[in-house]
């Protein structure tokens, strides 16, 4: 009985998750030994960026002078009934995210390890091995992606309203269920598409909304602070961009994962207008899991485009466009469904020119530095990836892909305990 459990797929892609979380610390600890990594992680050099909020969120609640209203509440909650301390906590998320991979994985049905790994190794996926709230959001996501593929409306109620106490982003839900919901039905539907959105789907999240901004009203006195702090202190507020897309620091060398980031947003939107066509002339549209994360990727290149700051100069800083797409359980379907495609000669070249007109979008082209940086490595990515998945006597292409992003993976965590801005 033991053995079957063991051998299930559930339990295989579970352990292959948390081998790989675990290798990860491995492998920083070996690399700054050897001299190659100049830090080795240390409780102290992980509460860094947000952990630090989250940290004092656990210890002392919310503070109307601080910045930490600019947080939701569920994560420091938890963290602060487990006991646990940086490392425990960091421990407990590698668990949180290697359950929502095993759930993902049986929702999909994926045996491949290899593509377990193009998703393991995915740069922003280290975000999920510190006291960050992704592995919950990816656990709570993936639960509620498993819920919609099963029809299990009660997992579905609380998934949702989870993820949506975990993390703002969970509202970018709102509109992607709904499209899931109307190119899943007839056109003479829409009625009825729309009430089932609202009670199965919306109520849940904006119940958690309403439940945050109360919490965070009887702790500093203050209507939707979370709001205010998000404008006043990170200048997350509605602006026209300002072209070319800019980074903290002017970070060229890492500014390829904000691009490719937002290159695949780009093309979740290129594929729900595809979706609204089939729809129109009543024609099958796609899965629907694959429609509700392409809808919700699409809603973070809005917030991306349209939220992120400027800071007063003629600019747009992306800056967290990774954590915003990449280590989420909708880009995991969506590259998985990218991933299952067969592609020819033809459309490797007419994505290239297409991504490399997105890549302008970002500056490549200003200097042949910042076009090696931004759309060269961007490009052999891309071309690594379709080739993989182009035929088999190509899988070999994916060897390049993987171990770019693990030495990209190590190497952005050093940047974190630095502490640098890691995009």
């Amino acid at each position: 009985m033991i053995n079957k459990y063991l051998l299930s797929p559930f339990a295989k892609a579970f352990l292959f998750a948390l081998g790989y979380g675990i290798l990860f610390y491995v492998m920083q600890f070996l690399l700054a030994r050897t001299g190659i990594f100049a830090l080795e992680p240390q409780a102290h050099k992980l509460i860094a960026w947000d952990v630090g909020f989250y940290d004092d969120l656990r210890q002392h609640g919310y503070n109307p002078a601080s910045p930490n209203t600019g947080f939701f509440i569920f994560f420091p909650w938890l963290w602060r009934l487990t006991h646990l301390g940086i490392w425990g906590m960091s421990f407990l998320n590698i668990v949180f995210f290697s359950l929502g991979f095993a759930v993902l994985v049986r929702t999909l049905k994926e045996e491949d390890k290899t593509f377990w790994l193009v998703w393991l190794t995915l740069p922003a996926v280290y975000f999920a091995f510190i006291p960050y709230t992704e592995s919950l959001f990816f656990l709570f996501g993936a639960l509620m992606l498993y819920a919609v593929r099963e029809k299990k409306y009660k997992l579905l109620w609380l998934s949702l309203f989870l993820v949506s106490l975990i993390r703002a982003p969970g509202f970018f839900l709102i509109p992607a269920f709904v499209a899931m919901e109307l190119l899943g039905h007839s056109p003479r539907d829409i009625g009825k598409g729309l009430l089932r959105s609202g009670y199965r789907y919306i109520a849940p999240i904006l119940l958690a909304l309403a439940i945050n901004v109360l919490i965070q009203y009887q702790a500093t006195g203050i209507w939707f602070v979370y709001f205010k702090t998000q404008a006043e202190h990170w200048n997350h507020i509605f602006t026209f961009p300002g072209l070319p897309f800019s980074n903290i620091d002017n970070a060229v060398h890492h500014h390829w994962l904000s691009a490719i980031s937002m290159l695949i947003d780009a093309v979740a939107w290129v594929f729900l207008f595809r979706q609204l066509l089939l729809w129109l002339k009543n024609k099958p549209t796609a899965d629907p899991l694959i429609t509700l994360s392409a809808g919700y990727l699409a809603m973070v290149l809005v917030f991306l485009v349209f939220f992120s700051p400027r800071y007063g100069g003629p600019v747009t800083f992306v800056m967290g466009a990774n954590r915003y797409t990449i280590i989420q359980p909708f880009f995991f379907v969506f590259l998985h469904f990218l991933g299952r495609q067969k592609y020819t000669l033809r459309h490797i070249l007419f994505v290239f020119l297409l991504a490399n007109g997105f890549w302008a979008l970002f500056g490549a082209f200003e200097s042949l530095d910042k076009y090696i940086t931004i759309a060269a490595i961007s490009n052999l990515l891309i071309l690594s990836f379709m080739l993989y998945c182009s035929e088999e006597k190509y899988r070999w292409a994916i060897i390049p892909f993987i171990s770019f992003n693990i030495m990209m993976q190590l190497h952005f965590f050093q940047q974190f305990i630095t502490p640098l801005f890691m995009d």
